[in-house]
């Protein structure tokens, strides 16, 4: 097995050196970590993890559980975090949950059987897995969430305020002249929004009708390419669809532009996290943005506080508000 001493040997530098560069520590030299790690991998290194803890070392290492990261939103965050936990010279490891609780479970158990130093779990939607954290909060591996869907109140949590997200985007359309709405969202997307998007249409005075409401088990354009033409096969249709996020309305938008209509001169359109591509459309879509990177660089920091072992027993929830992002996707009724 191939040791620390091993790729000093090698590298010519001394074991501490070693040890640092494979921690991405930024007291070494770009060019030696390079070195390093470079050696490392010819050598099939692979730490060990065990003898790391029984001597009461950090592993140096953070686990986080995403829903996937083909996406505009987690890759994001995993870009956030990382950069994050670099400055640190932490490591990362990344466990995929495709919001199923089993996923959720088992990279929980990986992470915790590996003695990472903390956890990150993002867009978490079953309050099921609070037994495994507790044991692994008991084990004195802190985990805070990201943006949860469920409220995990033993727990830290950082999240977007979703209903004042929303609330921003009906009371936008409700000032642009706007009275009937379409909704076309995927299952997961729509499992916690859809009631509040109701309340909130209904406290505004419009018009939300069960025809327009479209939710399948479909994701990303297909959901809104699919369910953008089942709308458009009613006699009459909605002066406004609110997908619930942005790749959604991309797909809708192509619906649209298929059958002959114009955005947003016929028909209005918005969407839900400011993609990087949503200011780059044939038409740029007006959209709700939240702070991804504030998100995570909280979480990040409370996850450090617990880490270093500050004496505090604090939990903290906290929400942050999204912004609306207004453009060419939508237009007053009034100047058309």
């Amino acid at each position: 097995m191939t040791t620390l001493k091993d790729i000093a040997k090698k590298a010519g530098v001394n074991v501490s050196t070693v040890s640092r560069a494979l921690n991405n520590s930024k007291e070494i030299s770009k060019d030696t970590r390079d070195l390093v790690q470079k050696i490392a991998k010819e050598l099939d290194y692979e730490p060990n993890y065990s003898a790391r803890v029984l001597v009461g070392k950090k592993t140096k290492t953070i686990g986080v559980i995403v829903p996937e990261v083909s996406s505009n939103y987690f890759a994001t965050m995993i870009d956030t975090i990382e950069n994050g936990l670099q400055d640190k010279g932490y490591s990362l490891l990344i466990g995929l949950s495709h919001h199923k609780l089993e996923n959720e479970l088992y990279n929980l158990k990986v992470f915790w059987n590996r003695k990472v130093d903390g956890i990150l779990i993002a867009g978490s939607m079953n309050d099921k897995i609070n037994p495994l954290l507790d044991l692994i909060k008991n084990d004195g591996i802190p985990v805070v969430l990201i943006h949860s869907f469920i409220n995990h109140q033993n727990y830290d949590y950082v999240a977007i305020d979703d209903v004042y997200g929303l609330s921003k985007l009906v009371s936008f359309l409700k000032e642009q002249g706007h009275q009937s709405l379409g909704y076309i969202a995927s299952e997961l997307a729509s499992r916690f929004r859809i009631r509040a998007l109701k309340q909130i249409i209904k406290e505004n005075g419009m018009e939300l009708k069960t025809k327009y409401i479209k939710i399948g088990e479909e994701a990303n354009e297909l959901c809104g390419y699919k369910y953008m033409n089942e709308i458009l096969k009613e006699r009459v249709i909605p002066t406004a669809i609110i997908a619930a996020y942005d790749y959604i309305a991309i797909g809708a938008m192509r619906a649209l532009y298929e059958n002959g209509f114009r955005i947003p001169e016929d028909i209005s359109i918005v969407g839900y996290d400011n993609i990087r591509e949503s200011k780059y459309l044939r038409c740029p879509l007006t959209t709700i943005s939240p702070p991804i990177e504030k998100m995570v660089n909280i979480c990040l920091e409370i996850m450090f506080d617990k880490i270093m072992n500050k004496p505090s027993e604090d939990i903290h929830h906290i929400f942050l508000k999204p912004d609306l992002i207004v453009r060419s996707s939508t237009s007053s009724l009034k100047s058309i």
